[in-house]
């Protein structure tokens, strides 16, 4: 009576590979959570994409400079936008508004647990997200939260 429940316990309980004819088990190639941006304004992410991609500075030479040296720790692929880390693999960067919905969704809604400030700018690196306000932003989320 209970041949589902057994399935899902081996199923939880063997790794791919091994020997488990009998279960199917299957690897997901996509995120779970796609973002589509429809309208953008003008954000942090520009001048560093019209730099890489166009070789753009700005008239300023000390904007210019500082834009090459900051340009440096960025990758394009695909037209997206990635920051580099010594330590770590390369992280998306996000857009304002999709900084907004990635922040909702990890604290709240599929991966919540309602955690704090600094614990959620952790999660949403270890998740492969990066913005330079994540830090400020994240505890500012968590302070609005009704439920925190």
């Amino acid at each position: 009576m209970n041949t589902r429940a057994d399935l899902l316990s081996k199923l939880a309980s063997t790794k791919p590979g091994v020997d488990n004819r009998s279960l199917i088990q299957g690897m997901v190639k996509e995120p779970a959570v796609a973002l589509h941006m429809t309208k953008v304004g003008p954000s942090w992410l520009d001048p560093i994409i019209n730099f890489l991609k166009n070789g753009k500075l700005p008239e300023d030479e000390k904007e210019a400079k500082a834009l090459r040296r900051e340009a440096a720790k960025y990758a394009t692929i695909q037209g997206q936008l990635f920051k580099k880390g010594l330590s770590q693999p390369l992280l998306k960067c996000l857009h304002p508004e999709q900084a907004d919905y990635v922040l909702r969704e990890v604290h709240k809604e599929c991966c919540g647990h309602h955690i704090g400030g600094k614990a959620l700018a952790r999660k949403l690196i270890r998740a492969g997200y990066y913005w330079p306000s994540m830090m400020v932003d994240s505890k500012e989320f968590v302070k609005k939260c009704v439920k925190c």
